[in-house]
């Protein structure tokens, strides 16, 4: 049952990860480059570290860290999302789950329900 929710996870992961390449800006090659999806056992939240089975999308590496003029380095996966007070928001991550985080529950949903009845 694990495994049939883990394989669709990875499923409905890798669709959310192109509709998020799809959305990010064309002219930031190495951003879309760095959308992934990762293998997770475990998940850190705002109540702490909890179990987990499944994959998380992420967006950003090294290669993807911009620096300001005062010298500070930023993600700038997260600029691109949010926006700074000189860039406006090309939002791509959050509407790309919005978007996806149904019709993915529900695929996880089923798999688990027809592992469980197989057997």
């Amino acid at each position: 049952m694990a495994a049939a929710a883990k394989a669709q996870a990875r499923v409905g992961g890798e669709q959310v990860a192109s509709a998020m390449r799809y959305l990010a800006p064309r002219e930031d090659g190495a951003l879309i480059r760095s959308i992934r999806v990762e293998d997770a056992s475990s998940v850190t939240t705002s109540r702490g570290e909890r179990g987990f089975l499944g994959v998380v999308v992420k967006a950003g590496d090294e290669t993807t860290i911009v620096t300001n003029e005062s010298g500070g380095r930023f993600q700038n996966a997260k600029l691109q999302e949010h926006g700074t007070k000189n860039m406006p928001a090309s939002p791509y991550f959050n509407p790309a789950w919005r978007a996806n985080r149904t019709r993915v529950r529900s695929a996880i949903t089923r798999a688990v329900r027809k592992a469980w009845v197989s057997g």
